[in-house]
This record gives structure tokens, C-alpha cells and sequence, in this order.
């Protein structure tokens, strides 16, 4: 895909293939130490066997962000396609290095200019951005027109989720109050908001089947919205029924997004989750 302005993001926006490759979406993998090897995120992954590491007994699986080299060639074949303005909408700066190695990439591509937006986000949170930016783009939008766009969207996404536990979270050092969690050996389910930048602590309810009833009362109380995808890292197959049915009613466009989150995302996450990304749509008198 051709065009002056091109969308770039990384892999922990958990974008299904089928839709970057439609949008002419770039995507940048992030690499993950899994099971004795490092493997980049992206369809070349064993998914079964990330999962069956994820749930062992023993070191967890680690994540680390691309390299300034890598990102420049990802950036290098955006400029080779054509692109002149190249806008880069990665994970939340706040949770990731990312972000410096892009702008470290940047400063030595040649050919086009890149714009690297915060965008507070992670998972498909980054990913509504990432799509919208390019529609955007190839409706004919400028930079500006697309910077402003990612900046009113990024106010209104959220992804809130159900852990089946903390430990990942815990473990994974991204989050500082998760480090001081004890609800685990209270068997107590975690409610997790993220927006803005920040991995917040929404509430905490004593059982899954109360976790995923708060779940979806949150998105029914947070209607109507522009965008709606349900996230999961496999729970059981009727929690996954469930939830898609009861939240079936609130997809804005007639049939529900499900989306496994990807290997990066649900490292810091763990398996067994259930969760939402959203767009809340614009309410009447609000900009």
C-alpha cells in the first residue's frame, strides 16, 4: 500500500493481521524470551506453546522492545513505498522504552519525516488509534489533521479488564502498586483500567463470575461507544461465550470484535483474562 502519510505501530497493539494489512498499517514485533528462546511477536509465533510456557511453573516469559535498527528499517520501507510523513503510534511511553528507540530510529531515516505520537495505550487500545490514524490517512488527511484526531480519540480509549491474577502484572515490573498486591493469596479477582498513560486499580471483587458481571456492567454504564473489541488471553471457552454474548448488544457496529491478545500484552497480563478496548462515542454538548 502506497500513499504520502503511513501508520506505523508495534505488535503489542494486538491489531489483527487481516486489518493492518488492509490498512497498510506497519508493524514493528516486539521480541519475546520464552522458553530458552527469543522469538518476534508476530504470526510466526507458536501460540499454544507461548501459552503452555506462560503457565509453568518457573522463570516467565520477558518482552523486550526492538532495537533502533530495527525500527529504522521498518521506517526505511514505509519511505521506499513512497511515504513522506511517516505517524508512529506505539505503547505508552510510561510502560515501555519503545519509544526512545523509534526516536533514536528517526533522527537517521532519510527521505521521509516521522511523527511519534503518545498515545497513552496499550493493546487494542493503541491499535483503535493505529486504525483510525490510517483511514485517516487515506481519506487524504495532513499530519496535523491526524495528530489532532489521535489526540480527541486518545481521551476516549480505555482497556479494562478481569486478571484471573496479578502475578504476571506483578512480576513484569511495569506496574509499581501491582508489586505490593496481596490479593492473590486472598484469591481476590483485580479490575484493571488503562488509559492515559497509567495501569490503574479499578476495584476488586471476590469472585471471577462477580469480576466479569462488573466487567459488564462498566461497558454498559460506558455506552454508547464508537468502538468496542473483546479482549481475552483464553480463558474457558463458556467464560469467553458469555461475556461475548452479553456485550454483543454494545458493538456499534452490529457484530462484536474478538481478539486473543497478543503474546507481548499478555506476558504483563497472564492467561485466563477477560477484557474490553474501547472508543467512547462523543456525547451530545461534549467535544
Amino acid at each position: 500500500m502506497s500513499g504520502r502519510v503511513r501508520i506505523i505501530t508495534d505488535s503489542v497493539a494486538d491489531l489483527p493481521p487481516e486489518i493492518a494489512r488492509r490498512l497498510g498499517i506497519a508493524v514493528v514485533p516486539v521480541q519475546i524470551f520464552s522458553g530458552g528462546q527469543s522469538q518476534r511477536d508476530d504470526e510466526t509465533l507458536d501460540r499454544d506453546r507461548f501459552y503452555e510456557n506462560l503457565r509453568r511453573d518457573g522463570p516467565l516469559p520477558q518482552t523486550s522492545a526492538p532495537s533502533a535498527d530495527e525500527i529504522l528499517h521498518f521506517y526505511q520501507t514505509l519511505a521506499a513505498e513512497g511515504a513522506k510523513e511517516i505517524i508512529a503510534l506505539f505503547m505508552a511511553t510510561s510502560l515501555s522504552s519503545l519509544g526512545q528507540y523509534a526516536q533514536m530510529a528517526a533522527a537517521r531515516l532519510e527521505g521521509a519525516r516521522v511523527h511519534i505520537l503518545e498515545t497513552g495505550q496499550v493493546s487494542l487500545g493503541i491499535g483503535w488509534l493505529a486504525s483510525a490514524a490510517a483511514v485517516a490517512a487515506a481519506d487524504g488527511a495532513t499530519v496535523e489533521e491526524i495528530t489532532a484526531l489521535v489526540a480527541g480519540l486518545r481521551r476516549r480509549t480505555s482497556v479494562v479488564g478481569v486478571l484471573a491474577s496479578l502475578r504476571h502484572l506483578r512480576r513484569s515490573g511495569r506496574v509499581g502498586w501491582a508489586r505490593a498486591w496481596a490479593g492473590d493469596l486472598l484469591q481476590v479477582k483485580p479490575l484493571i483500567i488503562f488509559n492515559e498513560g497509567e495501569a490503574r486499580l479499578l476495584g476488586q471483587v471476590r469472585t471471577y463470575s462477580r469480576a466479569l458481571q462488573w466487567l459488564e456492567r462498566w461497558v454498559a454504564e460506558t455506552a454508547p461507544l464508537e468502538r468496542l473489541a473483546l479482549l481475552h488471553s483464553r480463558p474457558a471457552p463458556q467464560v469467553l461465550e458469555r461475556v461475548r454474548a452479553a456485550l454483543q448488544p454494545y458493538a456499534p457496529t452490529g457484530e462484536l470484535l474478538v481478539v486473543e491478545a497478543g503474546p507481548t500484552f499478555v506476558t504483563h497480563v497472564g492467561p485466563g483474562g477477560v477484557g474490553v478496548a474501547v472508543v467512547q462515542a462523543v456525547k451530545p454538548g461534549r467535544n
